[in-house]
């Protein structure tokens, strides 16, 4: 008779004596009626019944510090050996004897007194009579902390019951479900034929504590799937991490620094890593290296995993580049492995000795003067003694010998030294207590490092002001000591463009290199935008001269319209098409690019938005054969000026559009 049939000769059998008994007795036992929906039925070899059977599947890694398998368990009890001392485990509760004893032991090796019998995934038990058939069973499990087919990241709140139905649908059993072996066998069942129905709705709980509860099949489904995957399976071998957590993980990496013990066996290693709460990280392969190495570091779960993520180490150390899954993790070790690669990282709170501390450096001191020279001031204490940790007492001396450190003469003064050439070498001189010192050298370069992309039109540039968050003029280095107010420039960039309010202005030194008279080629180059819309106020952008009678003007006047005029002939070029768009006299919230030229003719251009707006040939302009003391921003003028250019020629209309199409400038370097 096979399995089915046993099971419907069953149920016949209890009905007749459940219409025997209605006879005997005024109490009945009620089956219940509901009749299922066909789709919250439970079918042998689908998605829901799969994973439910992983849930349920025995974990075999509570007891991983004995057998080092994570598919099955030990039955206990079990006698076992460490170091000598003989333990016999009755029960769980006496798996923190065993912990206790490999806290305090060097080796991890349990022996176990044979035979012993254990538990499969399925709750099948086998009885092992030797080592060797234990290391058989264990080669069929999956590697610590490898992906397996059992689901620990969530579990069902029993107990729970299943409603069993005949083939008309009618209630003739109901299962009470009370732990995961329960489930497992009879969902076994479910190949058989039997027709199964869970009585919604049931709880489950996530690894956190969360309960999630779920009233159908499809809701049950979605959050197994959601589930799987998102936590620490804990299948390693470790009995040290109940705490190890993403969270206490990263806290801890970024405690002291950790150094490389073990690299595939090689336990020769002096690798120092940093790492920083920003997700970077640095790491020199000895002490004394003078090549720092910089990447990237993350903690994250991965598959069920524990993963430390390293990427962007651009060095020829790529390799540790990366998911690292993370065996062992204790507050001052991590053990980790990647394919065949395995490292030990060990912390380090304490230097033995202050040398361990520093190390050779080669580094790139950047000059962003204007112009570039190779000579920068700098602070050699705050660059290379004031981001040191050190847990051992030192002095410290640079020096530009090796003679002067190891005799201690002629130390540099740290907080105020300028190269003497363009790459050089230092020594620093570190000191313990009781006198005794090493050597450090630091190799400096220096290197040209304006990282400004709008290189183009420099030529024949004598006056350039972004106003990158400061008022400062890139080709001579001049910069204004005045408080000022900065805006957004027109591409949005914050602080990149200066906004006057009617009452300030920005007085420039005329000097040799940017001074203009009467018979040279120039141009001016401005960004404005209109603040006020009064149509009687004179504004001036730009003037050459302290006053209205020197020099010249480029000005808004009469509806904001734009206007060159010089002091000495009264002359005036007005921006005459400025008008007849009515938008633009009240035009307070867009930038307009306003080119004056003037070549060695006097002919004069003015060109607004890239396209010039007036001319005149042999203009009668006088702008004064004296250079005067200053070039004035922003006199009477109430808006924003930005991306100030000064040349001493006459722009051609190609220079003029593409000063009108370069993106806008928030440069602090030429």
């Amino acid at each position: 008779m096979n399995k089915i049939s046993k099971i419907t000769y069953l149920h016949y059998m209890f009905s007749l004596l459940a219409m025997c008994l209605c006879f005997t007795s005024c109490q009945e036992e009620r089956l219940e009626t509901a009749t299922p929906n066909a789709q919250e039925t439970l079918v042998a070899n689908t998605t829901l019944p799969q994973l439910m059977e992983r849930i349920s599947m025995l974990d075999g890694s509570a007891d991983n510090f004995i057998d080092t398998a994570n598919c099955f368990l030990v039955d206990l009890p079990v006698t076992v050996a460490i170091n000598g001392t003989i333990i016999i485990v009755n029960n769980t509760n006496d798996y923190s004897a065993i912990i206790e004893l490999l806290n305090q032991s060097d080796g991890n090796a349990v022996a176990i007194t044979y035979p012993i019998t254990i538990v499969l995934s399925d709750y099948s038990e086998i009885t092992i009579e030797n080592q060797e058939q234990l290391q058989t069973q264990i080669s069929n499990c999956s590697g610590p902390n490898q992906p397996d087919i059992d689901i620990e990241c969530i579990d069902f709140q029993y107990p729970f019951s299943i409603a069993i139905f005949d083939t008309n649908f009618e209630v003739i059993e109901t299962q009470n479900i009370i732990n995961d072996e329960t489930l497992f066998h009879f969902l076994a069942t479910l190949s058989d034929g039997i027709v199964a129905s869970i009585n919604y709705p049931i709880n489950l709980i996530e690894t956190d504590g969360t309960v999630v509860s779920v009233n159908n099949n499809q809701e049950l489904q979605t959050a197994i799937a959601a589930a799987e995957n998102t936590c620490d399976e804990d299948d390693d071998n470790n009995y040290n991490d109940a705490n190890c957590t993403e969270a206490f993980i990263t806290e801890n990496l970024t405690d002291c620094f950790w150094r490389i013990t073990n690299l595939n066996g090689n336990m020769q290693l002096i690798y120092e890593f940093y790492f920083n709460t920003d997700g970077s990280f640095t790491f020199s392969t000895e002490p004394s290296s003078s090549t720092i190495y910089e990447g990237n570091w993350q903690v994250t779960t991965s598959e069920g995993n524990l993963v430390l993520n390293i990427s962007n180490v651009v060095s020829n150390i790529t390799s540790i580049n990366g998911t690292w899954i993370i065996d062992e993790c204790t507050s001052d070790e991590l053990q980790l492995h990647s394919g065949n690669q395995q490292i030990t990282l060990q912390k380090s709170c304490e230097n033995e000795t202050p040398f361990e501390c520093f190390e050779n450096i080669d580094t790139t001191i950047c000059d962003e003067d204007n112009p570039y020279d190779g000579f920068v001031e700098m602070n050699l204490e705050e660059l290379f003694i004031s981001n040191i940790t050190c847990t051992q007492p030192y002095s410290f001396s640079f020096h530009l010998s090796q003679a002067d450190a190891d005799s201690n003469s002629n130390a540099l003064i740290p907080t105020s030294y300028t190269n003497t050439s363009l790459q050089e070498t230092l020594f620093l001189r570190i000191q313990n207590q009781t006198g005794e010192y090493q050597l450090f050298t630091i190799t400096l370069s220096i290197e040209d490092c304006c990282t400004n992309p709008t290189t183009v039109l420099t030529d024949n540039l004598i006056l350039y002001m972004p106003f990158a968050n400061e008022t400062k003029d890139l080709v001579s280095n001049w910069e204004a000591t005045g408080n000022y107010n900065y805006t957004a420039d027109r591409a949005g960039n914050d602080t990149c463009a200066l906004r006057f309010d009617g009452t300030q202005t920005v007085e420039i030194p005329v000097t040799t290199a940017n001074q203009i008279v009467q018979g040279d080629a120039f141009s001016v180059s401005l960004w404005f935008k209109m603040q006020n819309t009064d149509p009687s106020n004179y504004e001036i952008l730009f003037q050459k001269g302290s006053a209205i009678s020197e020099g010249f003007q480029l000005s808004v006047f009469d509806l904001n319209t734009p206007v060159f005029s010089d002091a000495d002939s009264g002359y005036g070029l007005w921006d005459d098409p400025w008008n007849t768009d009515a938008s633009l006299p009240t035009d307070t919230t867009n930038w307009h690019h306003l080119v004056l030229t003037v070549d060695a003719n006097n002919t004069v251009r003015l060109y607004r938005d890239g396209v010039q707006q007036n001319a005149d040939e042999n203009s009668t302009i006088d702008i004064g054969n004296t250079p005067l003391t200053n070039y004035i921003l922003g006199n009477g003028f109430e808006g924003h000026l930005d991306d100030i250019r000064m040349y001493n020629i006459a722009l051609t209309p190609n220079d003029v559009s593409t000063l009108f199409t370069l993106e806008a400038d928030c440069n602090v370097c030429l």
